[in-house]
């Protein structure tokens, strides 16, 4: 593979196109074309992900000069990324998120596994999106993810127009069985939602609003904690007689980093209140995540305005990251010469400049995994 190793050739490494055929066979999509499939298609749009290119005529023009992936004019391009099923792509990022997973790294020493659960949004100018208006004269899209924050790794996403609250969203992110802990953030509190998550034994940290009325409130037992932040632990019902949970849930006030107030609910009763503002505090990793996509790529700019056009790129940048964190998690631990922070490993990767430990290590990487799927097949 030697030391210029491309994005689309790691996905192609796993994520072959017999298990591609598979996923269209279920969604009875049959794919016609000879030489631009819906692989290369996928493929194209890690490369552009990656590569930050800004439309259809400019990749036509990128794809001249690689070998990785079949050369098209953007005519075909755009032909194809409106015709493909958008959800044939979110099934590819979900199945290669199985794929890449890896032991979570705990935090904050906890038993479970910490998710971060928010959306974020991509909008556009007048005319481009008339399927996805939003406010005024412009439109967009939002997606939305339960993020592993362990591992600085999407593991669910939805998508929708700008316009949908996220509130309504916030069941399709999470697993049948209940499993670890979510993070929210205001915009999802719904009280029977706090009740029927405690009923199924979904544990969960959800800032409420600042005029959620507390009835009934009782101070938790504190053992003295220096430099604490937290203002308040005590249990509540939450609501006022009209509209209330049917259960009590602890609720910690707490000061952030800039001296606001924060306040969340929480059915954690085997944690102190200052793990619990602590676990609050690291729902900033979705939004450094949000942060390096749109940074990094290119998610702000919309080649298509279909649907299907809009969605396969964006899930085609989302495979992007998943490649790119998983080659550089695994990786990272072999290094001894070299200390690359993600963003470096990216733009070497980009330019085909990383150093030889970081290439050999790669190629080690792939090979083993190849290995290992191959048996697994």
């Amino acid at each position: 593979m030697g030391q210029h190793i491309t994005l689309p050739q790691v996905f192609k490494s796993l994520f072959g196109q017999a298990e591609l055929a598979s996923i269209l066979k279920k969604y009875g999509y049959r794919d016609t074309a000879r030489k631009f499939t819906v692989l290369e298609l996928l493929k194209f749009f890690v490369a552009a992900a990656v590569g930050e290119w800004e439309s259809y005529r400019e990749s036509e023009e990128q794809l001249a000069g690689r070998s990785d992936i079949v050369r098209s004019d953007h005519s075909t391009l755009s032909k194809k990324a409106k015709e493909l099923p958008y959800f044939i792509s979110k099934e590819v990022f979900h199945r290669l998120i199985s794929k890449c997973n890896r032991k979570t790294r705990r935090l904050l020493k906890l038993p479970v596994t910490l998710y971060a659960d928010d959306s974020t949004s991509v909008t556009v100018g007048e005319g481009r999106l008339p399927w996805a208006a939003f406010h005024g004269k412009r439109s967009g899209i939002k997606l939305h993810f339960r993020f592993d924050i362990g591992n600085r790794m999407p593991c669910r996403a939805e998508e929708s127009t700008a316009r949908e609250h996220d509130s309504r969203m916030a069941e399709k992110l999470l697993p049948d069985e209940p499993e670890g802990i979510d993070v929210w953030d205001r915009a999802y509190f719904d009280l029977k939602r706090l009740d029927s998550w405690d009923q199924a034994g979904r544990w969960f940290v959800m800032r409420i609003r600042s005029n959620t009325v507390l009835s009934n409130p009782k101070a938790l037992r504190r053992w003295p904690v220096d430099d604490s932040n937290v203002v308040e632990d005590v249990t509540a019902v939450l609501g006022c007689e009209a509209k209330q949970t049917q259960r009590r849930f602890r609720v910690v006030t707490f000061l952030d980093s800039k001296g606001n107030f924060i306040r969340v609910a929480t059915n954690l009763v085997f944690l102190s209140a200052e793990t619990i503002a602590a676990i609050y505090k690291e729902r900033w990793q979705i939004e450094l995540f949000f942060r390096w996509i749109k940074q990094h790529l290119n998610v702000k700019r919309l080649f298509g305005t279909s649907p299907n056009a809009v969605y396969n790129q964006l899930y085609g940048a989302l495979i992007a990251y998943v490649l790119l964190r998983w080659l550089y998690q695994e990786a990272k631990p072999t290094w001894r010469c070299v200390n690359l922070s993600f963003t470096d490993f990216l733009r070497k990767l980009r330019l085909g400049q990383l150093p030889t430990e970081v290439a050999y290590s790669l190629v080690q990487l792939l090979s083993t995994r190849r290995c290992l799927l191959l048996n697994i097949g």
